[in-house]
């Protein structure tokens, strides 16, 4: 089988790999000229890291990564710890695999040059669809630059602006949530020594949170800091902010988030929108299927978007390769087993995000209190809660 994927993030370069891994003919095509340094840290999940076991890739990740020793939450402005779930060692005992902080081009960059060491003209750059048609043989792609090719099956995982997920079912790009995201990368080197707990740490407040961490072993410290707003007024999802702007923000914040916004470049100050959209009836259409955020796109309050779509990619491949004569079975059998799973992660996602910003007193007691209570009683607690996330192992 002849399989295209249509874009080349995570979960488009995971999709390829484990194709190849499957034995299928596989190219991939990127609307951007040149793969650059997109985003900031994400967070890996040992469900994820199975994944990247699985390719040979997790002893190259880990290299590049941060491992931290918790994931713990703490009220903004006090920085009084509400409960601390074990990570690290604790994390690989339980779930069989690490827990992982790492820069998104750096494993973009791994993904990349695994891709190019196994399939040297697989990748396509500057390559952005125009439109698709399609019969019960083939599918083929239109490219804006007049360009134009076939294959028995295409993989839209151009991510939540997904234009094949557009062409198929004529759902444009979401809404905006009333929600938007600081992101920042600070050389560790310019903040006192251990001032960042080398933890996966949610600060939560009235009307916004920040999450913070490692990356690259701990030489960057990446900030996200949500902030609650009621309209985007950009064309663009993305904005240059200042470092006023973002401190005005958090001015009544614990030292410590004040401190690493401080830190920064003038010119890393971006915002970034964030969009939803509605739950899609069916993933696929034909020959063409969705992947990540192009079928599920989910706000980042759990830390799983590109995890998923690492799952998805997995999945999929599997599907096609167990029936590999009869394409629509597969395409439903991969639509069965992952969209239970990516709905209750987009679910909880919306919830984390009522929970992180609680505005008034009572609100913060009624929510935060248990939680500080359970982690007390039982230790054990938070990491029985996350069980059905972390220990899952799709590649088993």
């Amino acid at each position: 089988m002849d399989i295209i994927v249509v874009g080349a993030g995570i979960g488009g370069l995971t999709t390829a790999l484990c194709l190849l891994a499957k034995g299928f003919n596989v190219r991939v095509y990127e609307r951007s000229h040149v793969l650059e340094e997109a985003g900031a840290g994400i967070q890996i999940g040992s469900n994820g890291c199975k994944v990247l076991r699985a390719l040979g890739l997790l002893t190259q990740v880990e290299k590049l990564a941060f491992k931290p020793q918790a994931a713990e939450m703490r009220m903004g402005e006090t920085g009084r710890v509400i409960f601390s779930l074990p990570l690290g060692q604790a994390a690989e005992q339980r779930y069989h695999a690490p827990y992982l902080n790492i820069h998104r081009a750096d494993l973009q960059q791994v993904l990349l040059t695994a891709l190019q060491q196994q399939a040297p003209n697989t990748l396509h750059l500057g390559y952005e669809v125009k439109d698709l048609s399609q019969d019960s043989e083939q599918v083929t792609l239109n490219f804006i630059n007049g360009e134009q090719c076939q294959a028995d099956l295409v993989i839209g995982a151009d991510g939540v602006r997904s234009t094949i997920r557009n062409l198929l079912f004529n759902i444009e790009d979401g809404h905006f949530t009333g929600m938007a995201a600081w992101r920042m990368t600070v050389p560790s080197s310019r903040l006192a020594k251990h001032l960042v707990p080398p933890k996966a740490t949610i600060w939560v407040g009235a009307h916004k949170h920040v999450v913070t961490y490692y990356v690259r072993g701990g030489e960057l410290v990446n900030l996200v800091g949500v902030v609650e707003q009621s309209d985007w007024p950009y064309d663009n999802w993305t904005c240059q902010g200042s470092k006023q702007d973002i401190i005005a923000n958090y001015s009544d914040w614990h030292p410590i988030i004040k401190q690493i916004m401080a830190a920064g470049d003038e010119t890393e100050y971006y915002q970034w929108a964030l969009r939803e959209l509605p739950e899609l009836a069916q993933w696929s259409s034909g020959r063409v299927v969705l992947l990540g955020d192009a079928c599920h796109a989910m706000l980042p309050f759990m830390a799983q978007g590109a995890v998923m779509a690492m799952e998805d990619a997995w999945v999929l491949a599997s599907q096609l390769q167990q029936n590999s004569d009869h394409l629509q079975h597969a395409l439903q059998r991969y639509e069965h087993l992952r969209k239970p799973r990516t709905s209750k992660v987009q679910a909880i996602a919306l919830r984390n995000g009522q929970l992180y910003h609680q505005a008034s007193q009572a609100g913060q007691m009624l929510f935060y209190s248990p939680l500080w209570l359970a982690s007390r009683l039982s230790p054990n607690f938070f990491a029985s809660q996350l069980d059905w996330l972390f220990a899952e192992d799709v590649t088993a």
